[in-house]
């Protein structure tokens, strides 16, 4: 029997720097969020001494991540609506049992307003780089 857990509940907490203690707070009503996590590419170390191709890992290169919201105009989503080009703390948590959490700095390289049409909600959109590593826990 699978032990998969769905995502439903997953938050997006953005560090918000205007408080004193700073702290983690809920990007509200985000409808999706991803990749995160980081590659390492592999780089061919082979010298006059290999019998074969040798390699070892490089600096680990944080994925493009995107995001998406319903609008409401909430206080994280008017805080990310004008941070484009900065790097901002964001910390993810799964809802599998003991809870998963990313914490990591993304460079936030857009901001923009979904399509809008008479039958859909407004929905804003993030997307960004991960810079740095991430902490799991």
């Amino acid at each position: 029997m699978t032990q998969a857990v769905l995502g439903s509940t997953t938050t997006l907490k953005l560090l918000d720097i205007t408080t004193s203690p700073n702290a983690y707070t809920l990007v509200g009503e985000v409808l999706r969020i991803g990749p995160i996590g980081s590659v390492a590419p592999e780089v061919d170390v082979t010298n006059l001494d290999s019998t074969s191709k040798e390699y070892i890992g490089g600096l680990p290169d944080g994925a493009s991540v995107e995001f998406s919201m319903n609008w409401i105009k909430g206080a994280m989503q008017v805080i990310l609506q004008g941070v484009v080009g900065d790097t901002r703390s964001f910390q993810v948590t799964w809802p599998d049992s003991p809870a998963t959490v990313a914490t990591f700095n993304m460079v936030v390289l857009g901001f923009s307003m979904d399509e809008t049409t008479p039958e859909t909600q407004l929905k804003a959109m993030v997307n960004g780089r991960i810079t740095g590593d991430i902490t799991w826990a």
